[in-house]
């Protein structure tokens, strides 16, 4: 029987090219944007396209100049103005912090991104002047990030407390939590809180804050996961217990504060502390808050009563657990 051959296959079709996208100058004159950046000039200094959007980069002294270009074009509406830490970017070697301008224009029904780069100590020139919506939002990017903006008519933070520690969007910024400020504070902030009304030294009638009684908020959040340890719920982080802090340095008032000295020789010197100190002293001295605590909120917890689990210091293993038992037991805990 002769093969019949068969016809060849129909090749297949090529994949649709794919356009290249704009340069820097065709975005910069489409016609959402052409008059803005003519206006503008040499104060953009990057564009690029995704999505369908146009994000525009602009030196960061003439912010306000291209803010008001962009208002005059019919952009009268500053969507949302906020912060960025690119320090955690791959292959980022730029300024460590920005600032994006979202812009609507309700006759053009269209969006428009700007964005300005800065560093830890240069500030932004604020552009409240433009859009009175910027005064909250440069408020809430400086209290999270802690980017100045230059000019502004209250910079002052708007959702933590003056006197906060640190800036909590920050990437530096511990994920574990941090004192809220009344362990810090005790003077200023009541137990479990933070600022209450005439407690800032502000008229009462001038701050936005809370005026009911608080419950025990924020008793400081190492110390809430330490007590769910403690029933048995989270244990101590481990990847911490290999962590040094900076704050693991002798001090006058702590000698035995020395991660390089041996047990021993911190017990030796807190001989005559109280049990609090002698706690303190049987800690590991690293304060990697694995447990929840730094060593000295840890030995503090343990005499006042606050926690009775004496298993949490990991990097102390059995060393520490043993002496913490022996002192325990000797002050009849």
């Amino acid at each position: 029987m002769t093969e019949v051959p068969q016809p060849p296959k129909p090749a297949a079709p090529a994949a649709p090219a794919v356009p290249a996208g704009r340069s820097i100058d065709e975005i910069k004159r489409d016609p959402l944007v052409a008059r803005a950046c003519e206006r503008a000039g040499d104060a953009i200094i990057s564009a690029k396209e995704f999505a369908g959007e146009i994000s525009l980069t602009v030196a960061r002294d003439r912010i306000v100049e291209v803010a008001k270009a962009f208002r005059d074009d019919g952009f009268n509406y500053l969507v949302d103005l906020a912060g960025v830490d690119y320090s955690k970017f791959p292959n980022w070697s730029g300024d460590q912090f920005g600032v994006s301008y979202t812009l609507y224009s309700f006759s053009k029904n269209d969006r428009v991104r700007l964005k300005v780069t800065t560093d830890e100590n240069t500030p932004i020139p604020s552009v409240t002047s433009v859009w009175k919506t910027a005064n909250w939002h440069e408020r809430e990017t400086f209290d999270m990030y802690g980017i100045a903006f230059e000019g502004h008519p209250n910079l002052e933070r708007i959702l933590m407390w003056e006197g906060f520690n640190g800036h909590p969007l920050r990437k530096d910024f511990p994920i574990r939590g941090i004192d809220t400020g009344a362990r810090i504070y005790p003077e200023v902030f009541p137990e479990g809180a933070g600022p209450q009304p005439g407690s800032t030294g502000k008229d009462v009638k001038d701050v936005n804050i809370y005026k009911g009684p608080w419950v025990h908020y924020g008793s400081w959040p190492a110390a809430e996961i330490a007590a769910r340890a403690a029933e048995g719920g989270q244990p101590p982080a481990p990847e911490l217990a290999g962590v040094v802090a900076d704050t693991a340095q002798p001090t006058e008032d702590a000698p035995w504060h020395d991660p390089e000295k041996t047990l021993p020789e911190r017990m030796e010197l807190a001989k005559d502390g109280s049990l609090k100190d002698k706690l303190f002293a049987a800690m590991a001295q690293t304060d990697c808050t694995a447990c929840g605590w730094d060593c000295e909120g840890y030995a503090a917890a343990l005499a006042s009563g606050e926690s009775t689990d004496i298993t949490l210091c990991v990097p102390g293993e059995d060393e520490t657990e043993s002496m913490l038992k022996m002192l325990m037991a000797g002050a009849g805990k």
